[in-house]
């Protein structure tokens, strides 16, 4: 079974962004808009009550002759060898994996996303979302020198903060998170009950729990204004609060929590997030010089983007073009590659058996 690419996906939402995709598959117009993000192999639909649209979120493969087919077809014709028969027995023909190309031209709301306990408790949903973030490019963007919030301070005063939520406006909130500076190449896990936001001119990999729950209590996210049903994912205002852990730490106990040294698999694959840290899901970093053997050491499927450089993907039944900005899916039953060419590429695994 071979690769298959995606199509470019991108999503409406309430923030500002895109340039960074643009920039990063080398598109000739570069603009921000209303579609700073791409979702791949996303098998969920965004919630965008502001945005109703059919289908939207939802990743399409391009087949061998050119056409288009939705992921979730493409996995359900073949969960076996798509998905190997140990997945499609506990999770059904679901790749359980959600990617994003994310990019910002302004900051986004102070967030939060529920823990799997929370999820099921407030939400009414099996899956919780714990992120991981790895910064591919950055901008200034009026001035302003890219950042991530992260994590509460010790500035943190709980019943403000609260109080300062259900009015939908953090004069002093957003103070008691930390602001931390950024580059390309950082990586950040962002557990669920973290309160986060990520700054303006960031362009991020984000990888995650297959699930767009999202508590955002302000009002707005830059100049447009948030539905309820936006800032609480349908819950009651406050049983979604209880969304947030309300724990203070240092930047360095912060860094060493959210931000782990890489770990070496060999001389090119480093694993970035590890499932000791993600426990669903794990981020992998491929540096390809003139070329790399694959082996599916893990026997799993896998999502992949390429964030530098241009490949070529071999298998046994042809060649794959890969260009900077593309996304690709690596199905179960292809135990062997190989990649040629120099390129960066940003692997996301599925959840252990």
């Amino acid at each position: 079974m071979n690769a298959v690419k995606f199509s470019p996906n991108r999503v409406w939402r309430v923030y500002q962004g895109g340039s960074g995709i643009d920039a990063l598959r080398r598109a000739e117009t570069q603009c921000d808009g209303s579609f700073p993000e791409d979702w791949i192999a996303s098998t969920s639909k965004a919630n965008n009550p502001q945005y109703p649209a059919e289908n939207q979120g939802l990743s399409k493969i391009i087949t061998a002759d050119g056409s288009e087919q939705f992921f979730h077809e493409y996995l359900a014709a073949d969960p076996v060898n798509t998905l190997g028969e140990a997945h499609f027995a506990k999770h059904g023909a679901n790749a359980v994996l959600l990617m994003k190309i994310l990019d910002a031209a302004e900051r986004l709301p102070i967030q939060v996303h529920p823990t799997v306990p929370d999820a099921e408790r407030y939400f009414n949903s099996k899956f919780g979302k714990t992120e991981a973030w790895y910064v591919v490019a950055t901008r200034e963007v009026n001035g302003e020198t890219p950042y991530l919030l992260l994590g509460f301070n010790d500035k943190l005063d709980k019943e403000t903060f609260l109080d300062e939520a259900r009015h939908g406006d953090f004069p002093t909130g957003k103070e008691m998170l930390h602001k931390l500076t950024v580059k390309p190449g950082d990586c950040f896990i962002v557990p669920g009950g973290t309160p986060h936001a990520i700054g303006c001119g960031c362009t991020i990999i984000e990888v995650m729990e297959p699930s767009d729950l999202v508590v955002q209590p302000e009002f707005f996210c830059g100049k447009q204004r948030l539905s309820e049903s936006e800032r609480w994912s349908n819950a009651d205002p406050e049983e979604a609060l209880k969304s947030f852990i309300f724990a203070n730490e240092t930047e360095a106990e912060l860094r060493k929590r959210c931000s782990p040294e890489p770990e070496a698999i060999d001389a090119s694959l480093s694993r970035l997030i590890p499932y000791s840290l993600a426990c669903y899901f794990e981020v992998q970093k491929l540096q390809c010089s003139t070329s790399y053997r694959f082996f599916n050491r893990e026997k799993m499927h896998r999502a992949g983007v390429i964030t530098a450089g241009d490949l070529q993907l071999k298998t046994a039944d042809g060649i794959l073009e890969l260009h900077r900005g593309d996304a690709f899916f690596l199905p179960y039953a292809l135990m062997e590659c190989e990649f040629l060419g120099n390129g960066e590429i940003i692997f996301a695994l599925p959840p252990r058996l």
